[in-house]
């Protein structure tokens, strides 16, 4: 019809231009909730892992047992061994995964090797060594171990003697590689009381 007109190439130019604008901010917008999306589940996912461990070690822990051991050449070991890098002891609860006969205590340790924070196991308590162990928390630069004895005092190492007593809590702290430090703290099996003798009885 007379009068009437189309768009001219530079008004096409123009709506073009804002068009391309607009999507390619919409493809940001989505790049950026995708990646957002993927963090977080990363997170959540680093989370409950790290609680997995937790739960791993504070179940360990708390049925720890006044019980010393062997080792490979005959030698004693105590109940509690503790040093600045991971410790060892004796627990209660281990059950067999296949059925197999096994004792309801075993030796498990707990140490920085390698850059990772590893949970090894012995497979008889008496004449031998712990294994090499499973990964529980990788990309560790360091750990520092403290132990809580009966009067509230901590110390980087733990000796069980005298009586095999174990320490009241195990505070664990690993330093991870582009993470905030992870700090965890744990109880350990209350000390058996020695069991009163009745008058007139023979010592045990």
């Amino acid at each position: 019809m007379k009068g009437e007109r189309g768009f001219t190439l530079v008004e096409m130019l123009v709506a073009l231009s804002i068009f391309a604008v607009i999507a390619a901010m919409g493809v940001g917008l989505l790049r950026s909730s995708v990646d957002t999306q993927d963090a977080v589940q990363a997170r959540l996912q680093g989370m409950s892992g790290i609680n997995r461990v937790r739960a791993v070690m504070a179940n360990d822990l708390a049925q720890a047992l006044q019980r010393p051991t062997r080792g490979q050449a005959g030698e004693p070991v105590p109940a509690f061994v503790g040093s600045p890098t991971g410790f060892a002891f004796v627990h209660a609860g281990a059950g067999s995964l296949d059925g197999s006969p096994r004792p309801s205590v075993e030796r498990v340790g707990y140490a920085l090797t390698g850059g990772e924070w590893r949970r090894a196991t012995q497979p008889m308590l008496d004449g031998t060594a712990l294994s090499d162990g499973d990964r529980l928390i990788g990309d560790v630069t360091a750990a520092a171990v403290r132990y809580r004895d009966g009067q509230g005092n901590w110390s980087e190492s733990w000796s069980s003697d005298p009586g095999d007593r174990l320490p009241r809590a195990v505070e664990v702290r690993l330093t991870r590689t582009g993470r905030a430090p992870l700090t965890m703290l744990f109880l350990t099996g209350p000390t058996l009381p020695t069991p009163p003798v009745a008058a007139g009885a023979p010592p045990a």
